[in-house]
Parts: C-alpha cells; structure tokens; sequence
C-alpha cells in the first residue's frame, strides 16, 4: 500500500502534519524517491538560484564524467561532455520528479522541489535534503498532480538547470527534453510497480504531462507490457550508447 493511514485530502484540518512520514514512506520505493530531511549545512547548495550556478553545475558534469569513465578503466576524458552533461541531468530530473510525484499521488502532499538542496562535493550518487518541514495538503487528482509537476519541477527547477547546462556547453534542448519524459516515465514505472494501487494513476500522470507544452512530441506510450503496465519510449537518445561501455536504454529512440 501507500501510506494510506498518512493520506491527507483537500478538506484537512489547520496546521500541516510534519512532511517526515511522508518521506520516509516515498523513499521506500526505491533510491530515487529518498530525500533527506533537514536544514541547509556547509556543503549543501539549493537546487535553484544561486545554488546550481554554472561552476557547480560544470562540476557534476565532470564527476559524472570521471566516474562514468573509471567503470570503463579510463578517465573522465574518454566521455564527452555533452554524454555526461545528459547524464547528470537525467539523472537529477529522476531524483527531482520521483519523490514529488509519489508525495502527490499517494499522500496528496505537496513537495517543493524548489526547497531540495543538493550536497554537490558528493562522490557518489546524487543525494538530495529538503528544507521544507510541513507536508502541505493537494489535490491527488492526476490533472491537479500535473500542473503541480510542470510548475514546480519540469518547468521550475529543471528549467533553470537546463540554462545552465546550455551556458556551459552544447546540448540539444531536444535531448534534454526527452530526459526528463524518461525520468518521469521511469518514475511512474517504479511507483506503479511498488504501489500496483496507483499505477492506473501514475500513468494517467504521465500521458497527461507529454501532452503539455513543456514535454510534448518528447516520447509517448506505446503498448503495455505482459504485467500489463505502460511502455514508454522516447523521441530522443540520452547519448548513453556513446559510452565505452555503453549499450541502448530500454525506451532510446534508436531501437528498432
């Protein structure tokens, strides 16, 4: 199930319950959908703002790059920028979207992703805290849970991460684009496959979503599979073929 004796409808009582519950529920679908819980320390910079300026965000790219490089016994060198420039940003669009489209559907609780704060020094995966205390109370209904995602996530924080990645090198607004649609599809898998009660939902979300303007002709649903959940595919590559090691995503443009 999912969190059901936490859920919170429209009509709630004055006061918003503390968002700790919540987190900790979402968070047990998978590593995408963990946020930590609490304030900004030494180390930990806003997603948004002066947070991901241009320096830090050059700086993931190049720790994805160096890692992505070492699984192939090489060095960041041997992965272009724009491969890992991709990466790094498929991979925060993943970690962005998850949790605050599981907080919606499955609690009706409103995550700010604009409060997520990113510890970038992080050698490992990226690890994301929110400083919002308070699980505020939203609609589940899959065409309120849009608007939520488009404004606050798609639209808001991933949009200002991709003005940055454009100010640092060449990427295709196209690729990065299908990225997200990815991420959020991939989200919707995981959440539907977790929580079987919401997959209808989730994915009502996610047709919904490509239909906007800031997703549309990014990928679509094309069937559904033999447990009869959705299959994505998308309109663009993400570049991960590129690698050394490389191969095809399971929704990449470039499969027959």
């Amino acid at each position: 199930m999912c969190g059901h004796e936490y859920h919170l409808s429209t009509a709630f009582p004055a006061g918003d319950p503390p968002l700790t519950p919540v987190l900790r529920d979402v968070g047990q679908i998978n590593m995408f959908f963990r946020v930590e819980s609490g304030p900004p320390t030494p180390g930990w910079v806003p997603v948004t703002g002066d947070g991901l300026t241009r320096e830090r965000v050059a700086e993931e790219v190049e720790l994805v790059r160096a890692r992505l490089g070492a699984l192939s016994g090489g060095r960041a060198e041997d992965v272009e920028w724009r491969v890992g420039a991709s990466l790094f940003h498929q991979g925060l669009a993943s970690r962005l979207l998850s949790p605050v489209l599981a907080a919606a559907l499955c609690h009706g609780v409103r995550l700010r992703a604009g409060r997520f704060l990113l510890e970038p020094e992080r050698a490992g995966a990226l690890v994301l805290r929110t400083a919002q205390t308070r699980a505020e109370p939203m609609s589940d209904r899959p065409g309120e849970v849009v608007e939520w995602l488009d404004q606050a996530v798609v639209g808001g924080v991933l949009a200002g991460v991709e003005a940055v990645l454009a100010g640092v090198g060449r990427i295709s607004p196209g690729l990065l684009r299908g990225n997200t649609a990815s991420a959020l599809a991939g989200a919707a898998r995981a959440l539907g496959g977790a929580r079987p009660d919401h997959r209808s939902g989730v994915e009502e979300v996610v047709r919904l979503m490509l239909e906007r303007p800031s997703l549309k002709g990014a990928g679509a649903y094309t069937g559904v599979d033999r447990s009869g959940a959705a299959v994505f595919r998308r309109t663009t590559c993400c570049l991960y073929y590129r690698l050394p090691e490389g191969g095809l995503c399971g929704d990449c443009a470039l499969r027959s």
